[in-house]
């Protein structure tokens, strides 16, 4: 244990020092510099340039680098870490307030008539929010919806329904538009989805990742199973999305490079699964007659919610300007600019019912952001659980769906295993980590199964 901590502290002096040496100037100049750790998405360029422009005296670095939880709290402990910095799930928030990072903001907000429970969609309130403490304003939001091209289904005769629908009458409509050339080759697919997106299909069945307390993996319940069957009937029994091997096909002529944005760009597919965010692309391609209709279903109607949250490092040398910063993600000025770009949504609510929302006379082809809006209604967040990493979680249950993927696995099989590999590393992290032990005893004598 001694050898252990002495290797650990070593490896932290490291890591500080290269991260001293690599970091930005405070001041630039004579702007004070704010690094916000997040993606590198080419919108947080303008969003950031909106912020310089409301604050003069703030230049505003995005590093996307250093984007892991890992870093960024080695970073901030060392007290060279960024100002800002992104949670993309509850998991990630609760290592960044466990350790002593997150600068806790409910007073904050409080004083500037910030209440995020009533004003923002509740799908990104556990990038957020924990125990009651609101840590985090969220950037953005986003729900998927199904992508069709309105030319391709008048061509095949197909009309689409109005309203709730579930998956045995989408089925129909998707053969319809699979389209195969004289030898049998599918040159269009009627439906495209990725792998990565499961929660999607969870979310439709009503299955969840975790019971109630987070103390056991359920992703082998009779709905997750079934919301994994459906994914795998898709490809193997209906043929109406692509297999593998045929999107390694479909990458090799050159249009994979954004994955399935671009090949619904290049209409090799009729429909997709995909979000609104989308657009950021799919605008750079004339000509799309595109529409926007809320996913099927297959017995809960409600649709998978993800955004992020940003925090503010409480070792920053800059906490006022900071926590203006995150503050700026609830102004009328961000969530206006986050709507026009289609990074996604606006996460306050507010903002996503003003008209300029519904209709931007940029693009008046895009006609369907009121569905966009209904299906965030919808929306539900991650179901995590407090006593295993979900980046862990996430590598666990992909291998097994990777497995389903290539057609090598039953779907009862892979999420059998998947519940036991989880399920063997919470066990495994409660062993590991004294700290969350007692807590995780006192929710197992809350947990009926």
């Amino acid at each position: 244990m001694r050898t252990f901590l002495l290797l650990s502290i070593a490896s932290l002096s490291v890591a500080s020092f290269v991260v001293w040496k690599l970091q930005p100037p405070q001041t630039e100049d004579g702007k004070i510099v704010l690094t916000w750790v997040s993606d590198d998405n080419p919108a947080r360029k303008a969003q950031a340039a909106l912020f310089e422009k409301l604050h003069p005296n703030i230049k505003v670095n995005i590093d996307p680098d250093n984007n892991g939880v890992e870093k960024v709290i080695v970073q901030c402990i060392a007290g060279v870490g960024p100002d800002v910095y992104d949670a993309y799930n509850g998991f990630q928030l609760s290592a960044y307030v466990k350790s002593g990072v997150a600068m806790d903001v409910t007073n904050e907000l409080r004083q500037h008539g910030i209440d995020l429970k009533s004003q923002v969609f509740s799908g990104v309130l556990p990038m957020c929010v924990l125990d009651g403490r609101t840590y985090g304003v969220p950037t953005n939001v986003g729900a998927d919806g199904i992508w069709y091209h309105a030319d391709l289904l008048r061509q095949a005769g197909v009309t689409l329904p109005k309203g709730p629908w579930k998956w045995d009458q989408f089925i129909p409509i998707a053969q319809k538009l699979t389209k195969r050339d004289s030898e049998g080759r599918i040159t269009q697919y009627g439906f495209m989805f990725e792998w990565w997106n499961w929660r999607h299909f969870f979310c439709g069945y009503g299955a969840n990742v975790f019971n109630a307390s987070g103390t056991r993996c359920i992703i082998d319940s009779p709905n997750a199973v079934a919301a994994i069957q459906t994914m795998y009937d898709l490809v193997y029994k209906y043929h109406v999305s692509p297999t593998p091997v045929e999107e390694t096909s479909m990458a090799a002529e050159g249009g994979f490079g954004s994955g399935y944005i671009t090949l619904l760009a290049a209409k090799r597919g009729a429909m997709a699964v995909g979000g609104r965010w989308w657009l950021e692309q799919l605008r750079q391609t004339k000509g799309l007659q595109l529409g926007v209709i809320e996913s099927p279903y297959g017995t809960l109607r409600e649709s998978h919610t993800d955004g992020r949250g940003m925090l503010v490092n409480q070792h920053s040398n800059h906490l006022k300007e900071a926590l203006e910063l995150q503050r700026f993600l609830a102004s009328d000025a961000y969530c206006d600019l986050i709507n026009d770009q289609a990074d996604a949504c606006a996460a306050f609510i507010k903002a996503d019912e003003k008209p300029s929302y519904f209709f931007n006379p940029k693009y008046p082809n895009e006609r369907d952001n009121a569905v966009w809006l209904q299906i965030l209604k919808m929306g539900v967040g991650d179901d995590i659980s407090p006593f295993v990493d979900s980046s862990t979680v996430t590598r666990l249950i992909q291998v097994q769906l990777d497995l389903v993927q290539n057609g090598q696995k039953s779907p009862s099989a892979a999420m059998k295993s998947a519940a036991e590999n989880v399920n063997a590393a919470i066990e495994k992290a409660v062993a590991e980590d004294p700290s969350i032990a007692e807590k995780y005893r006192l929710a197992l004598k809350g947990t009926p199964n």
